[in-house]
């Protein structure tokens, strides 16, 4: 598979996933939904995305995990958490991936910036990250 199908059946999933939780309730872009019990349901989706020099497609403006959390926000109405790093900021995709796979294989984290939301308000948690060597 490429990277444009990757993300096309990543996206679909996505969209049926949330889909699948928004048919409790018809209200839209909102972050709760009110069920028939009157608990109010807060959903979050927690992501990070890389953008800038990406495999097969060059460099981009937004990363993939970032549009698919947006899908899912706009059908849901969940919250968002971005998180963010600059340790990878300008560096060309092969050198990045060698850098995280390093990284992974000893267990190491990157720096992010701000605080980690409470996720105890929260009943539903959609997490994204890339994909890379083919796993997650």
């Amino acid at each position: 598979m490429n990277a444009k199908q990757i993300f096309t059946t990543l996206a679909a999933f996505a969209l049926f996933l949330a889909s699948g939780c928004n048919a409790q309730n018809k209200q839209e872009n909102t972050n709760t939904i009110t069920q028939s019990n009157n608990k109010t349901m807060k959903k979050i989706v927690i992501f990070f995305s890389h953008a800038g020099d990406n495999y097969s497609v060059g460099n981009i403006e937004v990363g993939n995990t970032k549009i698919v959390a947006d899908y899912i926000s706009e059908i849901t109405g969940a919250d968002q958490y971005e998180i963010v790093t600059h340790k990878y900021d300008g560096m060309a995709y092969t050198p990045l991936i060698n850098l995280a796979q390093e990284e992974a294989n000893k267990g190491e984290l990157p720096p992010y910036e701000g605080e980690a939301p409470d996720l105890s308000q929260y009943d539903t948690v959609f997490i994204g990250g890339p994909v890379w060597w083919g796993t997650c």
